[in-house]
Formats: C-alpha cells, sequence, structure tokens
C-alpha cells in the first residue's frame, strides 16, 4: 500500500474560476447568466446544463484551446504537485467536468505524471460534448462521476488520501477523505453536514498546513 495521495477538483479549485463560468461571460452573455439562474432554483449544476452551456460555444476547435490554455490555474498549484510528488505521493485531479480541457492544460504544464478522473469529452458542433459512461464503477446520474465513490476506492491502495474542492460535488469526497480542504460553497456545504474540513484560498495555504501537521516534508 502506497504511503499517501492528493486529490483535487479541477474547475474553481485548481482553477481559480470554473472554465464554463468563462465560458458564459466571453461567449453567451447575458441569455447564459439567465438560464443559469433560472436551473438553479430547481435543480443543481450538472452534466445537462455543462452540455448546453459547453455545446453553445460556436468555436473553432483551436480557438477554444486558447480558452482552455487561458485557464488561470492557481499560482501554487503547480508547485504544490511537485511537492506532493516529490514527497512520494500521487496526485490525481478528480472532476465532474470533462477530460477534454483538464488534459489539454496539463499537456500545455508538462504535468504528465497527474492522473484525471473525469469525463471524457469531444469536440462536436463548434462547442465541447461531455460524455458520461454509464458503465463506469464511479457513474453518477446526476453528476456523471461520483467523486465519493472514487475516494474510497483510492483508500484501498494509500494509507491516507486528502482531497480539495469547492462545490456541491465534492461533498461525498470531502466526507470520506482522511482530511478534507474546502473553498468557497463547500466550506458552508461541509459546515452543514458537520463534516470536518481545513479552509484555504490558495494551494500555498494546503502546503503550509500539511506541513505543519507532518504530512510534507
Amino acid at each position: 500500500m502506497k504511503e499517501f495521495a492528493f486529490v483535487s477538483d479541477f474547475d474553481g479549485t485548481l482553477t481559480d474560476r470554473d472554465f464554463y463560468h468563462i465560458v458564459m461571460d466571453k461567449y453567451l452573455k447575458e441569455w447564459a447568466w439567465d438560464y443559469y439562474n433560472e436551473w438553479k432554483k430547481t435543480k443543481r449544476i450538472n452534466v445537462d446544463f455543462l452540455n448546453k452551456i459547453f455545446g453553445s460555444m460556436d468555436r473553432s476547435e483551436e480557438e477554444i484551446l486558447e480558452d482552455i490554455l487561458g485557464l488561470p490555474l492557481d499560482p501554487y498549484a503547480m508547485d504544490f504537485i511537485k511537492r506532493v510528488e516529490g514527497c512520494g505521493g500521487d496526485f490525481y485531479i478528480l472532476s465532474a467536468g470533462t477530460s477534454y480541457y483538464i488534459k489539454k492544460l496539463l499537456a500545455h504544464y508538462r504535468l504528465n505524471t497527474v492522473t484525471v478522473i473525469s469525463m471524457e469529452g469531444v469536440y462536436k458542433n463548434r462547442g465541447i460534448q461531455i460524455l458520461p459512461d454509464p458503465k463506469s464503477e464511479f457513474y453518477s446520474e446526476l453528476w456523471g462521476v461520483d467523486k465519493e465513490k472514487v475516494i474510497l476506492s483510492l483508500k484501498q491502495n494509500y494509507s491516507r488520501i486528502y482531497f480539495s474542492g469547492d462545490s456541491d460535488p465534492d461533498v461525498g469526497a470531502a466526507k470520506a477523505a482522511d482530511c478534507a480542504f474546502a473553498r468557497n460553497d463547500l466550506k458552508e456545504l461541509l459546515s452543514e453536514r458537520k463534516i470536518p474540513y481545513v479552509p484555504f484560498n490558495k494551494f500555498n495555504e494546503v502546503e503550509e498546513y500539511m506541513l505543519r501537521q507532518g504530512w510534507l516534508k
């Protein structure tokens, strides 16, 4: 059994903004935010919503790649990933978005050792289509990926699992992890459920906390 792994959500956690928020602001303007606000009155932000947004981009694949490479990555993320790996840990990205844009950004930064667990995506009709896999052991009808199931599976191979996230799909993973780091909406969601967590804004704070605890050297 390996010593530890650090598992992180992508959108809004490793990046400062969700990719779909950037798409809404840049290409879809007012109608998308009205749609978003109406959707949230009765439903959660899920694969159906994301496919509506990403499918409405009306951009070439080259233009979309340019937007992906411009995603605002946490300025401390790369150093933190390298610190985790330098201490013998494995780093995972666990996302209810799509590996379509995550893997492209990782390749750009040459982070080839990071494992991505997410849904496949394809360029289609001048947008991105997310393709959930109902046959996957981690499939969720709501989110596409059940993050809690992923964490519980990884715990069979690691002595300790740390997790970081920012929103609703991350609640189960935070509960299942040995220690959860939360930012944005996830802090309130975990507090409501009395699930312990460590608040953070940037990954240098996560690193400093783990160093104080002796989890990193």
